[in-house]
């Protein structure tokens, strides 16, 4: 079963980076073991960071036609830094290692089956 697990983050944070140096080195050795981890264990399939919420734009269809518009909505708490994909065997394999991230981190994970037929629904 895969599902996509998608990190967000404090979005005042994100725009200031301010993040406390012992925090951040703290979150990069814990995804990097847990990487690891899920390597080893056939689990992983892939992950990366996004890109500063300053450079997304929104492309979404209107009476008047197609509009595109710079940033991803109006003010936001959090902002969607990373996504991961796994393929376990259960939804609560999915939901362990989300909070295990969630502990570690900080960060909110929203967990969604993928729909490729591996995932129920």
């Amino acid at each position: 079963m895969k599902f996509i697990m998608l990190a967000y983050t404090n979005a005042q944070t994100w725009v200031e980076g301010s993040w406390d140096p012992e925090e951040f080195q703290k979150a990069c050795d814990f995804y990097e073991q847990l990487g690891k981890e899920l390597t080893e264990s056939g689990e992983f399939v892939s992950t990366a960071g996004l890109g500063d919420p300053s450079l997304t734009r929104t492309i979404r269809a209107t009476a008047a036609g197609t509009v595109a518009a710079d940033g991803p909505y109006a003010e936001v708490k959090e902002v969607l830094a990373s996504y991961g994909i796994v393929d376990v065997v259960s939804a609560d394999r999915a939901y362990e290692i989300a909070q295990r991230i969630v502990d570690t981190v900080g960060d909110i994970v929203e967990v969604r089956p993928l729909m490729d037929g591996s995932a129920e629904s």
